[in-house]
């Protein structure tokens, strides 16, 4: 499973105004939408962003949040008309531009994807969210040299991101160099907090590896039989298209 790492826009413009303006009333509004949205509610999350974006029609990073809830709640029209919007506002935010690469992953359009995180990367080299989908589109369309030169730079910069080197394991395996990929997740599925989001990751990898009593060990525990029944099956697949010499990136997708 590849994850990617959304943007969060800055909410903190006019909180320091005086008490009573009503442009600390709206910026109090999208916080508290941020807040929600950063905890899983998205429909409270987009009614809060709906509210600020009639208080305050000129506020992009309000319009940039009610278009990530919309892609949390998978409701992408809505998403892209928010997300036009906060481009027309702020062009060059870097964070709307990752919102809409997002939405084209969601969409699968990582061509498309691409195009839009250069563009934010033209504006900040290091962008952390950048950078991880850029790599992440790459992966989807099979160019992983690509993606792990991505990763690998991203890296640099950020050289204990869990997301990063999550994804960076995933995309090696992917590649075919399963055992580095595993000696990756190997030491993430131990992390106390977020060990849980590699198990999915080394499920593949030794799938891939053609170690199917080792993925459904990993997978125990996280679904029922039936499902690990199904998922496994699916892996076999990935396995024997990896085998053929075919592209699997997009099946990571679908």
């Amino acid at each position: 499973m590849i994850i990617l790492m959304s943007g969060c826009a800055d909410n903190q413009g006019g909180l320091n105004l005086g008490p009573g303006s009503s442009q600390t009333r709206i910026s109090e509004t999208e916080a508290v939408a941020e807040a929600a949205l950063a905890g899983g509610s998205y429909v409270e999350a987009a009614r809060l962003y709906e509210r600020a974006v009639e208080e305050t029609p000129g506020s992009a990073t309000a319009y940039l949040g009610l278009g990530r809830a919309y892609i949390a709640m998978e409701q992408f029209s809505r998403a892209d008309f928010a997300l036009q919007r906060a481009r027309v506002l702020d062009r060059r935010n870097p964070d709307v531009l990752n919102a809409q690469a997002e939405l084209k992953l969601q969409k699968l359009r990582p061509a498309e994807a691409i195009e839009l995180y250069d563009q934010a990367l033209s504006r900040d080299r290091t962008n952390l969210s950048a950078l991880t989908g850029k790599a992440v589109s790459l992966d989807f369309l099979s160019r992983h040299a690509e993606a792990q030169a991505v990763y690998q730079t991203a890296l640099k910069h950020y050289p204990t991101n869990f997301v990063l080197l999550n994804n960076y394991a995933l995309s090696l395996a992917l590649s075919g160099q399963v055992g580095a990929g595993l000696k990756i997740l190997q030491e993430l599925v131990r992390d106390p907090e977020n060990g849980a989001a590699a198990r999915g990751n080394m499920a593949i990898a030794y799938a891939l590896d053609g170690r199917e009593r080792e993925a459904r060990a990993v997978l125990e525990g996280t679904m029922s039989s039936s499902e690990i029944e199904s998922v496994l099956a699916d892996y076999a697949e990935m396995r024997r298209r990896f085998q053929s010499g075919k592209p699997i990136g997009y099946l990571i997708f679908n």
